[in-house]
């Protein structure tokens, strides 16, 4: 199933290839040597989850369109099981495939003479760092180092340094993408660089900066590129080396999980385990009542051939059940003690065995980290993995939200290090228990001064990186139980959904007044250019660039064109959209008027969308209200809200709290991601509103915010206080409460005392109503007219 872009990774990818085109056009572009310009840099920073993956495939097609030679895109990662997943994305019925349309797709090693001198087609060719990573080329060790006469008239590693027809004059593009690129060593460097590539992407949670690559990015400093991270203004790219994603949008859009909780269990590993597979089982039922479609599932990462008992070696020719080794000892809790059934079980890591004069129990399934065992275990349906640190690089699976760490002994296992792998959101949203957003570590340790540094390191991790995460630690399990608050009653609200019939008719004229280019031969060309350093020898003087006029710029089709414009304003319009129309296979030239044109439609389109679509409520699948979670330091009771208390509420959050709870009405407070939300109509990075509190009355549900005013002055605002159910009655009533004394003529602000409450007329006018406090504020919002 292929993925749609978001708004924020549509823009992290239009942001690169913005600043690749300003360093392209930059006179003062620095050189590295005669004929190679110094390659245009971007490090992508972002956190695990984000969807880094698609954003660097979105990128290297906005590249490829920027180009007047077909590129080659050399995608490397460390390890082979990612490489294998991204190949298996990239290709036909791929996830990412419709992200690169115009590129074909090989591993390195079997690539051809033939396709990488072929300038009429783009391809990306993916390999491990292990398949050129040699000291010294002359060993011959490698595949890409050696000379394969029947195939290659030369190594292959030449060949795409070289990457030009014997005939042409100038040679390809090449873009090399780094996934991972925290582990790029000085060496790997120095191979790449060798290629002479024109682009370098750097892909990483964690960046850093190794020293032959930090040469290149000085000089890029020394004419104006700084390693500040920025967001460009639309249209108006920066000088910038670093794209960074802020955690809050992966956050919001319900990639990534809400919050991290630290457990630190200064006890038998039995006790740990125990605490972890009851919140699990939880899980499990909250996922099969919210019908979530996944099931939990759980790591457990431990050394390996070692003793539990003293940390001496395990010895593995003595029968299983008086082994002594982590993982048999956890697979033996879990199949005895828990009952859980073997095949849902897998064992990932290097676990000395002795099969042939004492066999391990019949289910139980090791794999040691060979070459296929990574595919293998990947197609299965494993609900707990224990392993060591090898399976760490490349794993994560989105349904993980549980982790047993032991750290007794002395480990030097580091905990930030697998958060990464726990950190994705199953099915990218969040749910109405907070179990199923939240990335829950249950770690072991030997001493309970060991857990507060273990919770300062992640914390600033956290602080740093992801800081739209929540964290919290406990060293006390009852913590954990006393922190998780049932609603006391059942209540439901109907869901909201968006209705977008009425836009079907006019979506499909609109689509029918768009010019068809598939047999235009005039607007669908655009002229292209090329930039390239003359450097005369021997006399000592700089390069001369040189800027040449091509005839043509780069072709893509404009299915690709119009419906990446349209991801990047409303993704949800783009499924409405036929894109079977023949007039989208028309391939056109970047640069050309069609383009610019089919942008504009583009835009046209969501409008069309957005102007036609309503709200509506959909009865059949109500959201119910779940559980919270709160800290026991910090937290405030009420009367008479659904849970026994609250805590993160802010000064004026908390006033209105305080207000309702004092009517004896029914509420709650509704928690961002995972709680109660509406649909924007609105085109932006912005896709749902989350009122912060619903209160019940008489058979109606009133969502008050005092934070929601920016949504006023639009059409997304008119909607959300103006939805009705199909007999045209209100039965969620939205409340906006703003701080000071407000004009409903002007929607201007007119004073800074005082508070306004917004509702909608049923005539459909806006209205508000000024007050001199927060309890005023609260009874106005509270009226069911």
């Amino acid at each position: 199933m292929s993925i749609e872009l978001l708004p924020f990774q549509t823009n992290a990818s239009q942001q690169i290839a913005s600043r690749y085109s300003l360093l392209v056009a930059d006179k003062k572009r620095p050189m590295e040597y005669m004929g190679w310009p110094t390659p245009f840099y971007q490090a992508l920073a972002s956190l695990t989850g984000s969807g880094k993956t698609a954003i660097l495939a979105d990128t290297v097609s906005l590249l490829r369109a920027a180009m007047t030679l077909e590129p080659i895109v050399l995608w490397i990662s460390k390890s082979k099981a990612v490489v294998d997943q991204t190949f298996a994305n990239f290709e036909a019925g791929g996830k990412y495939e419709h992200l690169i349309p115009e590129f074909t797709t090989a591993y390195l090693a079997e690539a051809k003479i033939d396709q990488i001198q072929d300038d009429t087609q783009a391809c990306i060719l993916l390999t491990t760092v292990g398949s050129f990573n040699q000291k010294s080329k002359s060993d011959g060790k490698l595949k890409v180092h050696q000379k394969d006469e029947d195939e290659n008239d030369g190594a292959l590693w030449e060949i795409l340094a070289d990457r030009k027809a014997p005939s042409a004059s100038d040679r390809r593009a090449l873009i090399i993408v780094y996934d991972e690129a925290h582990n790029l060593s000085d060496q790997q460097t120095d191979l790449l660089l060798e290629l002479e590539p024109d682009v370098i992407l750097a892909a990483s949670a964690t960046m850093r900066t190794p020293g032959k690559l930090g040469q290149i990015i000085d000089r890029l400093r020394q004419v104006g590129w700084s390693a500040e991270a920025i967001a460009d203004p639309e249209n108006s790219p920066s000088r910038c080396l670093i794209t960074a994603i802020r955690s809050k949008e992966p956050v919001d859009a319900g990639l990534v999980k809400r919050q991290i909780v630290l457990g630190g269990y200064d006890t038998e590993m039995e006790t740990t385990l125990n605490d972890m597979i009851e919140d699990f089982q939880l899980a499990t039922l909250k996922a099969d009542e919210l019908e979530a479609g996944f099931l939990p599932k759980a790591i457990y990462v431990c050394r390996t051939n070692i003793s539990q008992d003293d940390g001496t070696a395990d010895n593995p020719h003595r029968p299983f059940n008086q082994r002594k080794a982590p993982p048999i000892l956890i697979w033996r809790y879990l199949t005895e003690e828990k009952g859980i059934p073997a095949d849902e079980i897998a064992l990932y890591c290097d676990l000395k065995m002795s099969q042939k004069d004492y066999p391990a129990p019949e289910g139980f399934t090791l794999f040691s980290g060979g070459e296929d065992d990574f595919a293998v275990f990947s197609q299965s349906k494993y609900r707990h993995i224990i392993f060591n640190q090898s399976l760490q690089e490349g794993w994560d699976d989105p349904a993980c939200c549980f982790a047993y760490i032991d750290k007794s002994m002395g480990s030097a296992l580091q905990v930030e290090q697998v958060i990464g792998r726990v950190l994705r959101q199953p099915g990218a949203r969040h749910y109405a228990d907070p179990l199923l957003n939240t990335a829950n570590f249950y770690i072991r340790i030997d001493s309970k001064q060991e857990f507060p540094r273990i919770l300062e390191v992640v914390r600033r991790k956290i602080a740093s990186e992801m800081p739209d995460v929540k964290l919290d630690g406990f060293s006390d399990s009852r913590d954990r139980r006393r922190s998780r608050f049932e609603p006391k009653q059942m209540l439901t609200i109907p869901e909201i959904h968006i209705d977008a019939d009425e836009s079907v008719e006019p979506l499909t004229e609109a689509i029918a007044s768009i010019h068809d280019y598939t047999a235009d031969l005039v607007n669908v060309q655009g002229a292209g250019e090329l930039t390239r350093a003359v450097q005369q020898i021997g006399d000592g003087s700089k390069p001369l660039i040189e800027t040449h006029l091509k005839d043509h710029s780069n072709r893509v089709i404009a299915r690709w064109l119009v419906r990446r414009h349209m991801q990047s304003r409303y993704p949800e319009a783009v499924k409405t959209i036929d894109w079977a129309e023949p007039k989208f296979e028309a391939r056109i030239e970047i640069t050309s008027v069609a383009a610019q044109q089919l942008r504009e439609d583009a835009e046209g389109l969501v409008d069309t969308y957005l102007s036609h679509a309503e709200l509506a409520f959909e009865d059949s699948n109500p959201y119910i209200v779940g559980a919270v979670f709160v800290r026991p330091d910090a937290n405030h009771k009420f009367t008479n809200a659904v849970h026994e208390s609250y805590s993160d509420l802010n000064a004026d959050e908390l006033a209105v709290a305080l207000e309702i709870d004092s009517t004896g009405l029914t509420w709650t407070r509704n928690p961002v991601n995972g709680g109660y939300s509406i649909p924007l109509l609105d085109k932006g990075e912005s896709r749902r509103f989350f009122p912060d509190f619903l209160v019940w009355k008489d058979k109606k549900i009133i969502a008050i915010d005092p934070k929601g005013g920016f949504l006023l002055q639009t059409e997304a605002g008119r909607k959300l206080l103006a939805i009705r159910d199909e007999k045209g009655q209100q039965r969620i009533l939205v409340r906006f409460i703003t701080e000071g004394t407000w004009s409903a003529e002007t929607m201007k602000q007119t004073n800074n005392s005082g508070f306004s409450v917004w509702r909608m007329t049923t005539t459909g006018q806006i209205r508000c109503t000024n007050h001199g406090d927060v309890a005023g504020a609260v009874r106005k919002a509270l009226e069911l007219k």
